[in-house]
């Protein structure tokens, strides 16, 4: 779907103190622009619903509760997803950015923990499906922290390497943590299967936590379905015979790293998790 085809690129509401949501262009000079202080929810408005509500809202309420902010006014899914179909409609489908951040400004020190929050509204775009040429950066590492399973609205580490990725004229990159473990992708969690049994980086090796992660892994774990959820060195998932990354608008697959050339059939069952809202 292009971006234009609803007659705008992007558009922004800001909502301040349990205030109504209004559009327009937020103040430049808040804590989310200058420290990086909040968080944010990337989400699918898909026939009126927005998907995952329920895990997204449990992500986002835990993100809250580990950055110490105050999320007692914080818009409810329900109250989103009125306000989105009545500007909207309830057939568009769109890429809804949820950011919440500490009101005041202060310096390091917050004045507060009451909240603003933020809507970008952009149409919904499916994933690339098979991305045929991935890495495993030697220069940009993970950190790990009691919030880097959170997703912070301080998310540079994904912007230079993703970046870098574009400079290598590749489809995907692979971070690994300052341990050395491997710890997600770009802009994704990562998975890999082997002799028919999945696995995926623990969230103590600095991923986030996906809420397509967490979907996966209950289907899985419903089907009893073999999954190791560990640390794992490189070498793990360059002997894999079948790498995918996932995020909140689906599945991809990755065919190469380096020498390493993966399966890329789509896995129906997972695939299915993604089909409706």
């Amino acid at each position: 779907m292009n971006n234009t085809m609803f007659g705008f690129e992007s558009i922004v509401w800001f909502k301040e103190k349990g205030n109504p949501w209004i559009q327009e262009t937020p103040q430049m000079l808040n804590r989310g622009f200058l420290f990086g202080d909040g968080l944010f929810e990337t989400m699918a408005f898909l026939r009126g619903k927005i998907r995952f509500s329920e895990m997204h809202w449990e992500r986002l309420t835990e993100g809250c509760g580990t950055l110490g902010l105050d999320s007692s006014t914080l818009t409810s899914i329900p109250e989103l997803e009125k306000l989105l179909a009545e500007k909207f409609g309830t057939v568009t489908d769109l890429r809804i950015r949820w950011n919440v951040f500490r009101n005041g400004l202060g310096k390091y020190t917050p004045e507060t923990d009451m909240i603003s929050e933020v809507l970008q509204i952009q149409a919904f775009a499916l994933p690339v499906k098979i991305k045929k040429n991935g890495y495993i950066s030697d220069s940009i590492q993970v950190p790990f922290s009691p919030w880097s399973h959170c997703k912070t609205l301080n998310a540079l580490t994904y912007v230079m390497a993703n970046r870098e990725r574009r400079q290598k004229e590749m489809d995907e990159v692979i971070l690994l943590s300052t341990d050395g473990f491997v710890s997600e992708a770009g802009a994704a969690n990562v998975f890999w299967l082997k002799n028919h049994r999945f696995y995926t980086p623990s969230l103590a090796c600095g991923g986030i936590a996906g809420v397509a992660r967490k979907i996966i892994l209950n289907k899985l774990n419903a089907l009893q379905i073999p999954i190791v959820v560990d640390a794992f060195r490189p070498e793990a998932i360059l002997e894999a015979d079948k790498v995918f990354t996932s995020n909140v608008t689906g599945i991809s697959y990755l065919e190469r790293i380096g020498d390493s050339v993966f399966e890329v059939s789509p896995i129906d069952f997972l695939e299915s998790l993604f089909g409706q809202p």
